[in-house]
């Protein structure tokens, strides 16, 4: 029994340790369905005006050697930005050069990738063009994929376990809205001190994923959570350490304002 205690005393300090781990907001994968190309946009000295009203704007456009392309878009009330250049082959030498901001303000260069803050409204321009210090120019077809988000603030659920009697390998579903639910899944547990993160499900509801039992030392970190066209989007990383002499259940758990409501979709990076 004092090594079954040890062993979930020793999880629960894994679990708080984690609480405070901060993830980094960069390489987010946005997982949407695939839609048509549609027709190619020939880019000449005009920009390419590319309309985000619903979130995401694609689209496939047609670059000449030495010619870069400026893309235009309008940010209305998003605060964040994902880009990403695709059907490219590895080797072509194209990149987002740089976004311009509203006030006339620059940033970059980048990849073939752009995760980034909006820290204002108006019209921003991504320069996409050639790297002219390595490689030859580049001209041919690309496809452009742009995404407009709003960072959702949440808190970590912090000093909770997985109850021994919950025996599902996974939950039904990443959304949990009532304390009924919650206590069917998860215990809490003071930790050094530390009371188990508070939460109101009048008001608040918690997005969580859990893992079978392991003896190995993982941990699952959220990076960012961002709302895109009504759907959340939890991007999180697993950290895999060395085996214990003990296994624990991984799982990630976050609190969030019910105001910020949607389906809700967990992608790991």
């Amino acid at each position: 029994m004092k090594k079954l205690w040890l062993a979930f005393g020793l999880g629960l300090l894994v679990w708080s340790s984690a609480c405070n781990r901060q993830g980094k907001t960069d390489e987010v994968d946005i997982i949407q369905e695939y839609v048509s190309k549609g027709e190619v946009i020939v880019a000449d000295s005009l920009p390419v005006a590319l309309s985000l009203d619903t979130g995401c704007g694609r689209a496939v456009i047609r670059k000449a050697p030495t010619r870069p392309v400026e893309v235009v878009f309008e940010v209305k009330d998003a605060d964040w930005l994902y880009g990403e250049i695709m059907d490219v082959s590895d080797t072509a030498n194209i990149r987002i050069s740089q976004i311009i901001m509203p006030d006339g303000s620059g940033d970059g260069p980048f990849g073939r990738r752009i995760v980034r803050d909006l820290p204002m409204r108006g019209t921003y321009r991504l320069r996409i063009g050639e790297n002219m210090m390595a490689g030859d120019a580049w001209g041919g077809d690309f496809y452009l994929e742009l995404c407009l988000g709003t960072k959702i603030p949440y808190q970590s659920g912090c000093n909770y376990f997985v109850r021994n009697d919950y025996e599902a390998e996974t939950l039904p579903s990443p959304i949990i809205t009532s304390q009924e639910e919650f206590d069917a899944v998860f215990g809490g547990a003071a930790v050094m001190g530390a009371q188990p993160t508070p939460i109101d499900f009048s008001r608040q509801y918690v997005i969580a994923l859990i893992e079978p039992a392991t003896d190995q030392a993982v941990h699952l970190v959220v990076e960012n959570l961002v709302k895109i066209d009504g759907k959340l989007i939890l991007k999180y990383r697993r950290e895999v350490g060395d085996k214990r002499s003990y296994s624990v259940r991984p799982f990630l758990m976050v609190v969030v304002d019910a105001m910020y409501d949607g389906p809700v979709q967990l992608v790991e990076g």
